[in-house]
């Protein structure tokens, strides 16, 4: 794994006046583990509905990765290798999946979202180097660090940001998440507040329904 050091000139957050490229050792292990309530019937094909609250995703230097099968989450050190089962991973605005892919859909209600829109294209993870920052201690001083890490674009857009100081504005769409097992997950975001003030920013709410078992149009 690699990580980007950007060296920003006297205008923060300008343009990039030198990028170099460190090979990183392995980092130190972060732990735990939570989920959200379930429901659903007795069926084990019946999509069972968990909501995850005020889920706390704003560490720069750690992800967390959520298992949709039992809503169990598993936070860890950019460095440090997955988990063995899991699904997406969130790194504050950041979402990832586990050789998946992803669709965003008009639909703005998650009960309405009964199928897949016709035409839907799934993308997959990408590439990047200066999209997941991950260690801002030096940014005064105009040094922000990047991970090279996969993210998928598509659910990046969970939660928009605008402005200085930012404003962040969650979108009302259902996302689908296809896991590289082909079973489907609708997703819906709906806050990225939460913390002891319930005000602070870096806490994903949503609600997920997995497996999501589309009707035919």
């Amino acid at each position: 794994m690699k990580r980007i050091v950007c060296f920003l000139g006297a205008a923060l957050f300008g343009m990039a006046t030198l990028i170099s490229c460190d090979d990183n050792g392995n980092g130190n292990e972060g732990g735990g583990s939570g989920g959200g309530d379930g429901t659903g019937g007795n069926d084990s094909t019946a999509m069972v509905v968990r909501t995850m609250t005020a889920l706390d995703v704003s560490a720069y230097d750690q992800w967390v990765y959520v298992s949709f099968a039992d809503g169990q989450t598993v936070t860890q050190h950019y460095e440090s290798p997955a988990p063995e089962n899991w699904d997406i991973a969130l790194h504050r605005e950041n979402v990832k999946t586990n050789n998946g892919s992803a669709i965003k859909t008009d639909v703005t209600s998650f009960e309405a979202l009964t199928t897949i829109p016709s035409g839907s294209v799934f993308m997959k993870d990408e590439l990047t180097y200066e999209e997941v920052s991950v260690d801002m201690s030096q940014m005064m001083q105009g040094i922000i660090v990047y991970d090279t890490t996969e993210i998928n674009m598509v659910l990046e857009d969970w939660v928009m940001r605008s402005g200085m100081p930012p404003v962040y504005t969650v979108q009302p769409n259902v996302y689908v998440v296809k896991t590289e097992a082909g079973q489907y997950a609708k997703i819906q975001f709906t806050s990225y507040k939460g913390g002891e003030t319930g005000d602070a920013n870096g806490y994903a709410t949503f609600t997920y329904g997995f497996p999501f078992l589309p009707v035919e149009e």
